[in-house]
């Protein structure tokens, strides 16, 4: 199994330092979690980037974002491993007995070793270097050697007993897509910007013979219509994006611009087919245990089997809601194909029949950017970038039937209920192709912003505009949405569904509303434009103080403080606080944070108001930074996610504060305990 680098997120984070790793654990399931301190509990299991499958057949591996999954493929128990912290899990390898497990962690850049005839807890090595950007692990056929690939041009070689590493080669320069066979020491090499394919040679230390295209006698034509001028002398496609070796070394499938596979003849370096059929970048590839049937992925959805011994198409496998990620044949089966995708499932397909087996594992789901308790804050629910709604029983730990909403490939607007009850989302397509500039995502908003009803998933209201923003009311009787179209923030009785008024603003990038707590007002601000504050009742706008580059704003719950992230006369970014008055808006006072590279993303104010919390983001880092409203001290950081952090609220009894984030997972924490840590209780 091969995969390219992603679009998802192909420069990924440096991981954020975890306070007080493993002092609580938390029984998700049969799922145990090591959790910062401070919370009490993770839901979720992270995107998938990687499948494999044991040796006998028995279980598939599943890397996430977060960590590995083992599943029983007959039960479907699951069991996971986190390599000594939480981290993004790319590469993986079972050695060819099937006793160990090499898990390679990105952030933490470190290889761990796992004994799969043990109770999983820990591992039984952890390697002493630290390897940078592995990109693929091998194990050698006689079990006792590990291999490592790196995309900085290296090929690595460790004693899997020790830890060790014995040997270093360099194939090639950075950046090549590459697939390797340690049963003949075959490392194939794809050149992104020349498009050329070839073998590593072991005893030279360099790269072989160039593998031959086909020439093309239409593409001079073709590529003259695109790009203009005389192209005659070009080849064809360029630039590899995937690469994969069939298991007997004979075949070597790569995937180029165009949407474009091509099937190469290891033996004579020649290629043999030029295959078409995906929409879309091909993204994953995997051979058959018995070489002759390819599986291709693609972000159009689709899953192609092809026949490469006579380069034709035998079927096309569909189902998956988004982008296929990774795909795996089954070693003991060889029809039996495991695929995983940004829908957050890992599913079973026939390859002779065409159909699907079965969803194998769901809530693999990735990219949070909206989470919400139910009123009695028994359970809480997440909505993912593509529309997939999740919902767990917070006492047990277990995930809950997730209702049936549309599956988008993004959204340009969600909002989720303060009750959980209520989605609005305005879906996206992404189309991404590769073509000869290079590659190119095109993206269509709908039309139409739809209301769901939760946990059902039944559509109440459709509105016939798309949004760049939305927000609800508390009280779930208000839809405000920013429209793009017609450059208006429009507000929308949800029971009736009639507009009851709307205002006009200057369209920006980043337009954002958001409602006070009893649902009086709404305030509209963009970094680059002036904000507005309408009294919702009155239909009426409030003059509010001229401070333009607004980034964020926050209500208090008592509805008597609004919390500003503005720049102040001599530049800095400052934290403002404002008086609502029965006579207006007046200025209180200023919070001064430290300097720090980033932004914030988000303010909220503690249930008691006397707390503000900044959810700062910097690169690929969160912090969700405490201070003292009335002081304006900073009183702690809390960090604990992967990735992103993109949602903080807070449980209706304002015990508890729940973040949620782009690695998939939410984290909830006990804010007394981080109250009384910082001598607030």
């Amino acid at each position: 199994m091969v995969h390219t680098m992603k679009m998802k997120h192909t420069l990924f984070i440096t991981i954020i330092s975890i306070v007080g790793m493993l002092s609580n654990v938390f029984a998700q399931g049969n799922i145990q979690i090591g959790l910062p301190d401070a919370a009490i509990a993770l839901f979720g299991k992270g995107g998938i980037n990687t499948i494999h499958f044991s040796p006998d057949g028995t279980q598939l591996a599943v890397g996430t974002s977060i960590g590995v999954w083992i599943y029983n493929v007959q039960d479907r128990k699951e069991k996971s491993l986190y390599p000594g912290h939480h981290d993004e899990i790319h590469t993986l390898a079972f050695s060819p007995d099937g006793k160990y497990l090499a898990v390679y962690g990105f952030q933490n850049a470190i290889i761990q070793l796992w004994d799969m005839n043990s109770d999983l807890n820990e591992p039984i090595l952890t390697f002493p270097e630290k390897p940078g950007r592995i990109t693929k692990l091998v194990f050698g056929h006689d079990n006792n050697k590990l291999f490592g690939i790196s995309e900085l041009g290296f090929l690595a070689e460790w004693d899997i007993e020790t830890g060790n590493r014995l040997s270093t080669q360099r194939y090639g320069k950075r950046g090549l897509v590459t697939a390797f066979n340690p049963k003949g020491q075959t490392l194939a090499c794809g050149d992104p910007d020349n498009n050329e394919i070839s073998l590593w040679d072991s005893a030279n230390d360099s790269l072989g013979e160039v593998f031959k295209e086909k020439l093309n006698p239409n593409a001079g034509n073709t590529l003259s219509r695109i790009l203009g001028g005389n192209q005659n002398n070009r080849k064809g496609p360029t630039g590899i994006e995937t690469l994969a070796l069939s298991p007997d070394s004979k075949t070597i499938a790569s995937s180029h611009i165009g949407n474009i596979i091509k099937i190469w003849d290891v033996t004579t370096r020649e290629e043999r087919f030029s295959l078409k059929g995906h929409k879309e970048i091909i993204s994953t590839f995997s051979f058959s245990p018995d070489s002759p049937i390819l599986a291709s992925g693609s972000t159009d959805n689709t899953i192609k089997i092809w026949d490469v011994s006579n380069g034709q198409p035998i079927t096309t496998l569909t189902g998956h809601k988004n982008s296929i990620e990774t795909l795996a044949f089954s070693p003991t089966e060889a029809t039996l194909l495991a695929s995983g995708s940004t829908d957050g499932t890992v599913r079973f397909w026939d390859t002779k029949t065409g159909k699907e087996r079965s969803v194998f594992a769901t809530g693999h789901t990735e990219s949070i950017e909206a989470v919400a308790f139910n009123t009695t804050d028994t359970m809480i629910s997440s909505v993912a970038a593509n529309g997939t709604v999740q919902i767990w029983d917070i006492q047990t730990g277990k995930k809950l039937p997730s209702p049936s909403v549309p599956h988008y490939d993004s959204n340009s607007a969600l909002v989720l209920s303060q009750d959980a009850t209520l989605l609005a989302i305005n879906g996206q397509d992404n189309n991404v192709r590769s073509r000869v500039s290079g590659l190119t995502m095109q993206t269509r908003s709908h039309r139409e912003t739809r209301l769901l009803s939760l946990p059902t998933g039944d559509e109440l209201k459709s509105f016939p505009h798309p949004s760049e923003y939305l927000a609800l009311s508390p009280d779930n009787n208000i839809l405000a949405a920013v429209n793009p179209r017609e450059q208006v923030v429009q507000l929308w009785d949800i029971n009736t569904g009639d507009k009851l008024f709307s205002f006009g603003i200057e369209l920006s990038l980043h337009e954002k509303i958001i409602f006070s707590h009893d649902g009086q007002y709404l305030a509209i601000y963009g970094y680059n434009d002036q904000t507005q504050l309408w009294h919702v009742p009155t239909q009426e706008k409030i003059d509010i103080p001229n401070v333009k580059e607004i980034s964020v704003i926050a209500f208090s719950p008592d509805n008597k403080t609004m919390a500003v992230e503005h720049p102040n006369v001599d530049g800095l970014r400052v934290i403002g606080l404002w008086k609502i008055t029965q006579t207006g808006i007046e200025k209180h006072k200023e919070i001064i944070p430290e300097f720090r590279n980033g932004y914030t993303a988000k303010l909220l104010f503690s249930p008691d108001s006397k707390t503000l919390i900044q959810l700062h983001k910097s690169g690929w880092r969160s912090y969700i930074i405490l201070w003292d409203i009335d002081t304006g001290v900073e009183l702690d950081i809390v960090s604990g996610h992967i990735k992103n952090i993109q949602s903080i609220v807070f449980s209706h009894d304002g015990k508890t504060l729940a973040s949620g984030s782009e690695d998939g997972t939410i984290l909830l924490w006990d804010w007394e305990k981080i109250m009384m840590k910082i001598g607030k209780q």
